[in-house]
């Protein structure tokens, strides 16, 4: 039995997800629905040229990078997965749907170099795969007030995986040294500071666009935006869309000017 399945999110638009057996539902419509239906990476002053160098750090099935690919089809991308399920549908769906510049990379990122670095997977809702679980026990919570408590095994239920962990400075080097970076996307589920330190300075001058999901743990989000201030963007926040305010994600929209 093939490891993905394939499930249509639009009129004859499909994607490979990991099989789940006997799961309750699917998060790829709602991942659908945020990033082409919401435009939710485009918004604040986010602005994609004709052929933008993007990199994608927490890739997940690759549904941000075939969007960009149909809204710029010169884009080149660079993006991070380190779950290996997830990680195996993204480089299906970037193969079935004809996608050739995208440089898919299984590993997380942080702030140094780590090898064989525990992340916990969840099947169900892979969108939430962390290295951090702790921090999922609000998500736990309302799956048990919406479902009730035999429900949390079968959405919730995980299993520990090993990735390496990588800097975006050291990742640059070997994908481009030099040329400018027009969107740096990140959503990574609890480590979103870390993928910030493990990138030098000269390496933010050359980001001209942030996005950034940040769940405001232990004052995450004024960190994520004091980081952003002492770089010199100009930046946007607002409460992502259609997710519980008990979980408190925001999204961070951040620019610059550039020539």
């Amino acid at each position: 039995m093939s490891e993905t399945e394939s499930i249509e999110v639009a009129d004859g638009f499909s994607v490979c997800v990991p099989r789940v057996e006997d799961a309750l539902f699917t998060e790829i419509h709602f991942i659908y629905h945020e990033v082409f239906v919401e435009r939710e990476y485009l918004k604040h002053g986010i602005r994609l040229p004709d052929s933008p160098r993007i990199v994608d750090v927490g890739a997940n099935v690759g549904m941000f990078s075939l969007f960009v690919t149909r809204e710029s089809p010169g884009a080149q991308i660079l993006a991070f997965e380190p779950i290996p399920a997830i990680h195996q549908a993204l480089l299906e769906n970037l193969d079935n749907h004809g996608v050739k510049d995208v440089k898919a990379v299984r590993a997380a990122l942080g702030k140094r170099p780590e090898e064989r670095v525990t992340f916990t997977y969840y099947p169900a809702l892979a969108g939430n795969s962390t290295r951090y679980p702790e921090q999922k026990k609000p998500n736990e919570q309302l799956v048990v007030e919406q479902f009730g408590h035999g429900a949390v095994d079968r959405i919730m239920g995980s299993v520990e995986v090993e990735a390496e962990v990588h800097r975006l400075s050291d990742a640059l080097r070997d994908w481009d040294p030099d040329a400018p970076i027009d969107l740096l996307k990140i959503d990574v589920e609890g480590a979103e500071l870390e993928v910030m330190q493990g990138l030098d300075t000269p390496d933010w001058q050359r980001v001209r666009q942030c996005v950034i999901e940040v769940q405001d743990l232990d004052g995450r989000l004024d960190a994520t935006l004091a980081i952003l201030d002492a770089q010199g963007f100009t930046v946007t926040t607002e409460s992502a869309a259609n997710i519980p305010e008990v979980l408190r994600h925001s999204m961070v929209y951040a620019t610059r000017e550039h020539d």
